[in-house]
């Protein structure tokens, strides 16, 4: 049963004046930076959805302020003020598209969606509370908003160039397809189980004014069985749990559930050179990490396909569990299965990142990498990472490392640690740190400081292995093969990049 606060869909977007909505919102300031400089935040998605942890909302000072009170903080406002600030034919338009009414009894307006900027585009999304502050019921089909955190990270993790066929998967809004499509996409394809976000994946198309986007209802690949793409992405259901409440929520027992499904349907749909991303959560188990069991989801064509897993964050299973589901997990009785399921699985840690694949069917090497994401909230150069560890399996790599021009990465440093021996400091360790591309320590020898240091981007590899020698840092003897490997080792951790495959500057 639909929350008395919800939209029918029958009538969203009922008077069909989509143009008129979409100039009318534009008109009035409605977007990311106004609502970070109207409420001192550094990113739009900062701002507080839950009514009862939110600050009290600013005095009305324009339309856009009722907007946000209206459709971002899901509050009811005075029929008169809608009235004063917007207008009585912008009433009649938002009542008209099923987006606003009257609450009964009372003089006051409450939005039937949630409605917000995301980029530039606008995105309906079903409210997540009750605009009186009674019980909130929602309907187990509610469709996720796209204005939270690790919705907004996921959109912006999507494919730069996502290619001529894309598909989003466990679409919700349809925002995935609707920026693919703007990034050049011909077909840029939403599909989600729920006929509900259907509609509205449906209704934001058409209040974009997007025509190279479609929204179907579809089981994952259900709907496109003839169909490949150039991209995939998901943002999949990944939590584990034992009540599910949520179609968005649920990611079956372990989690991993649709993920899984997802990751096998790769053979068919995905085209040779083609990318996949999804945001998700996982599992490393006693007998093997995340990444490994991703590639066995892959089946008889796991051959094809590279895969890295970008973590952002990593969680006991015990305590993400009890705190993920505190609101089904009221008895010890509950607590005692969610032990036994952890046990049976033997599952050490939830890893919380992306899953980025892509295939190259005619390649003779593959590789299985994991990274570290940067501890930013910018976009983990990911597609870098596929490049260039494609790049780093082939057999010319030695030839391209000695040839190339090579730079020290501007954030490498170089850790000493010395320990107190007879009366002095002696050095007893040494590593190497990175916070982009992607967070990354390892053991170093000095040597390679060294190398590092001689990376000024005017040398060439194999000119650094003979300043090297000359320095009797390294033995004349050393192998150009040996000393190509090990600098192929030290691009792939962020220390040093090469020419023709430096990762994009990390936002500040």
């Amino acid at each position: 049963m639909i929350g008395s606060s919800l939209v029918d869909v029958e009538n969203l977007g009922r008077t069909g004046q989509f143009g008129e909505l979409l100039e009318f919102l534009r008109s009035t300031d409605y977007s990311d930076e106004f609502i970070c400089r109207r409420f001192n935040l550094e990113h739009p998605g900062d701002f507080e959805i839950d009514p009862r942890r939110r600050a009290p909302l600013p005095p009305f000072e324009s339309g856009t302020d009722v907007l946000v009170a209206l459709f971002l903080a899901g509050a009811a406002v005075e029929t008169s003020v809608v009235q004063r600030f917007l207008g009585s034919k912008k009433m009649e338009l938002l009542e008209g598209m099923g987006l606003m009414q009257q609450a009964p009894q009372t003089s006051q307006c409450y939005a039937t969606v949630a409605l917000y900027p995301v980029g530039d585009l606008f995105i309906a999304s079903d409210r997540w509370s009750s605009y009186d502050g009674s019980p909130f019921c929602s309907p187990q089909d509610l469709v996720y908003p796209a204005f939270v955190p690790n919705t907004r990270l996921f959109l912006q993790h999507l494919p730069n160039h996502p290619g001529e066929n894309f598909l989003d998967l466990c679409g919700g809004t349809g925002v995935a397809a609707l920026v693919a499509a703007r990034r050049g996409s011909s077909h840029a394809w939403s599909g989600d189980i729920s006929e509900r976000s259907t509609r509205f994946a449906e209704f934001n198309r058409r209040l974009n004014g997007i025509t190279n986007a479609h929204a179907v209802t579809s089981d994952l690949y259900s709907s496109f069985e003839n169909l490949r793409f150039d991209a995939i992405s998901a943002h999949p259901p990944y939590v584990p749990t034992l009540q599910p409440k949520w179609i968005f929520f649920s990611g079956g027992r372990d989690g991993e559930e649709i993920t899984r499904r997802i990751v096998e349907g790769l053979a068919d749909h995905l085209r040779d050179g083609g990318l996949f991303i999804a945001l998700t959560m996982g599992s490393d188990r006693a007998e093997r990490p995340f990444e490994h069991r991703i590639r066995e989801w892959l089946g008889p064509s796991q051959k094809e396909f590279d895969i890295a897993l970008v973590v952002r964050k990593e969680y006991d299973p015990q305590d993400f569990a009890l705190r993920a589901n505190r609101e089904t997990l009221r008895s010890r009785a509950e607590t005692d299965l969610w032990n036994k399921l952890f046990r049976e699985l033997r599952i050490t840690s939830l890893i919380y990142g992306f899953i980025c694949i892509q295939r190259r069917a005619r390649a003779t090497h593959h590789f299985t990498v994991r990274r570290q994401a940067p501890p930013s909230p910018a976009r983990a150069p990911w597609e870098w990472l596929l490049h260039w560890e494609s790049i780093a399996c082939a057999e010319d790599l030695p030839r391209l490392v000695l040839n190339s021009r090579l730079y020290a990465a501007p954030r490498t440093e170089f850790v000493v640690t010395h320990r107190l021996q007879e009366g002095c400091w002696n050095p007893a360790s040494f590593r190497l740190e990175t916070q982009y591309p992607f967070q990354m320590e390892c053991r170093a020898q000095p040597w390679m400081a060294h190398t590092i240091a001689l990376c000024n981007g005017k040398t060439t590899g194999r000119e650094v292995l003979r300043t090297l020698v000359q320095q009797e840092v390294l033995p004349a003897v050393t192998p150009e093969y040996e000393f190509s490997r090990a600098v192929a080792v030290l691009i792939s951790g962020g220390f040093i990049e090469i020419e023709g495959f430096r990762p994009p500057r990390a936002a500040e």
